[in-house]
């Protein structure tokens, strides 16, 4: 009975937020990050592999298209070539969508934890959330090495374009902030604060859309003006590092709290309490998403990598 009151309690997290209705396009996938349409076909990071699902179908099944990756999060298509962030393989990879049977092969190794890329010309820019940074390589030089862009930065995770403005989600500050690529040394501002957990970033005419995974919901910033639209009122409980192999912390809390951890499946897997900033070790634990459940009713998913 608590693992189906747990798991009733995860949902009503997820959902408490949604305004409007989704209709389901494909089931079955396994922690679905980055998305990229190449005409009919949605490309899809799962989390060792890229699926792709024909989108003009009845019933649309997910076919795999090169697997044996490493938390693929990002991907980017230049000509032929589609780029691959590897978050925990700290690398990025691409493969030739023409091909027959896909096989990826490293551009770049030795970052620190990849995640959002996009291509300025030939110039493929990489949110490293790690290392918290924007780096860039040119994937025409004949040695690939990636260079820093602007450092300083909190879990950057999603990147766009819009000019020369390159806007940035920074996930672990909970805000939106923005360099400028044609500067000598690019300094970020910021644009929007107090979010919960900013991820992805596209770019539609004058708004930014953005994807916030802890509240799950796609809010809307009008960039003339600055004004965000759907955005609710905003937890200022965190979760970071997150993937993390290590330990986790919360932030935001004002008291000592208990707190359970479960497995998809509800299963509770580990207990304590915590205070504000302290370590949660999870060292102990199997690769997969986790859920955190708060005394104070805050249930937060994690990866452990």
């Amino acid at each position: 009975m608590k693992q189906i009151y747990i798991l009733a309690v995860i949902l009503f997290c997820n959902c408490i937020y949604l305004n409007a209705q989704t209709v389901d396009v494909v089931k079955g996938l396994t922690d679905p990050r980055g998305m990229i349409f190449i005409e009919n076909d949605l490309y899809i990071c799962e989390s060792l592999q890229i699926s792709k699902i024909d989108i003009t179908e009845t019933i649309p099944t997910a076919t795999d298209v090169v697997t044996e990756l490493d938390f693929p999060e990002g991907i980017a298509l230049i000509g032929n070539d589609l780029y691959i962030t590897e978050y925990i393989g700290n690398k990025i990879s691409k493969i030739d969508i023409t091909t027959t049977t896909q096989t990826a092969t490293d551009v770049v190794t030795g970052l620190d934890g990849p995640a959002g890329i996009i291509f300025i010309g030939n110039d493929l820019y990489i949110a490293e959330a790690v290392a918290g940074k924007i780096s860039k390589i040119d994937i025409t030089a004949t040695t690939t090495t990636a260079t820093d862009v602007v450092t300083g930065l909190i879990a950057p995770r999603g990147i766009a374009l819009n000019g020369n403005d390159l806007y940035i989600a920074e996930f672990a500050a909970g805000k939106i902030s923005k360099i400028d690529i044609t500067a000598t040394t690019p300094t970020a501002t910021d644009v929007v604060t107090g979010l919960a957990g900013p991820q992805g970033l596209t770019i539609n005419g004058n708004d930014l859309y953005i994807s916030d995974s802890v509240i799950d919901k796609i809010l809307k910033l009008d960039l003339t003006t600055l004004s965000i639209g759907n955005l609710p009122v905003i937890n200022s409980i965190k979760l970071y590092p997150n993937p993390s192999n290590d330990f986790i912390q919360i932030t935001g809390l004002t008291q000592k709290e208990n707190y359970e951890i479960y497995n998809v499946l509800g299963e509770e897997v580990n207990n304590g309490n915590i205070s504000d900033k302290e370590k949660i070790y999870i060292k102990n634990l199997a690769y997969g998403a986790y859920f955190l459940k708060l005394d104070n009713g805050n249930t937060i998913k994690f990866i452990k990598k």
